[in-house]
């Protein structure tokens, strides 16, 4: 009996996913998660054979769940965001279903997965395969949504000057706007264009693009001043990195 563990944020999409694992016999869910920490905990603990795991959910995402596994078990991401698929078969997840997907597309997935149950070797070959069948655009982030009032906006990456934190929130600055969001630092830093965007504190992200100007900020140090006047400090463990990517040299 495979043992599967499924994490998931909302609920109908949890019970959409153990309703087509249980037309599989030799599968049984073991436990569910809504959350990071909450599948950490459980996959630690009861070491399930397979994981079907979300990206984008509170208190860690599918990314940060992996990173602290102390087992190996098989992954299988189910999220609704495609731009994350290079990075999902980066850390050797067997498949990336795309929400919404059809009992079809789950019946393909599980064909991998018995022949990879049967045969670990095949496991690591048939990640590189897709890997490398992924068009590259997908590895970073194109457009992000955002929570406007009681709408969504979709805002192009290359519009947003600065990302910041304040008290535990997130905010996207965007031609003198500031929205909220729910996604981290840490998240960001890893989905946008490491040739755009650059993390100078660990406070701040800064798209390269909107910096007009550097000045002195103390011994050594410098602050940025972005196309909406405002200014940030590069911190000490990041200037070396800073200046090597805007090509400065002091």
């Amino acid at each position: 009996m495979v043992k599967v563990l499924v994490v998931d944020d909302e609920q109908p999409a949890r019970q959409r996913l153990i309703s087509f694992i249980s037309a599989y016999s030799e599968f049984e869910v073991i436990a569910e998660a809504d959350n990071g920490i909450d599948a950490v905990r459980l996959a630690n603990e009861l070491k399930p054979d397979l994981l079907f795991l979300d990206i984008q959910m509170p208190k860690g995402d599918g990314f940060d769940v992996v990173s602290e596994l102390i087992h190996d078990p098989v992954i299988v991401f189910a999220t609704a965001y495609d731009e994350y698929a290079i990075e999902a078969f980066n850390v050797h997840a067997l498949d990336y279903l795309l929400k919404p997907y059809s009992k079809e597309r789950f019946r393909q997935s599980v064909t991998k997965l018995k022949k990879v149950l049967v045969d670990p070797k095949e496991y690591i070959s048939r990640t590189q395969e897709a890997v490398g069948s992924l068009n590259p655009e997908h590895k970073y982030l194109k457009r992000v949504s955002v929570k406007d009032k009681f709408v969504y906006s979709i805002i192009p990456v290359q519009k947003i000057e600065k990302i910041t934190t304040s008290n535990g929130m997130i905010y996207l600055h965007v031609n003198e706007k500031k929205y909220q969001t729910d996604t981290t630092l840490n998240q960001f830093e890893r989905r946008l264009d490491p040739q755009h965007f650059m993390r100078i504190h660990r406070s701040s992200i800064v798209n390269l693009e909107k910096i007009i100007r550097l000045m002195p900020w103390g011994q050594g140090r410098l602050a940025v001043v972005l196309e909406d006047n405002s200014s940030l400090q590069v911190s000490r463990e990041r200037m070396q990195e800073f200046k090597e990517r805007v090509g400065l040299r002091l």
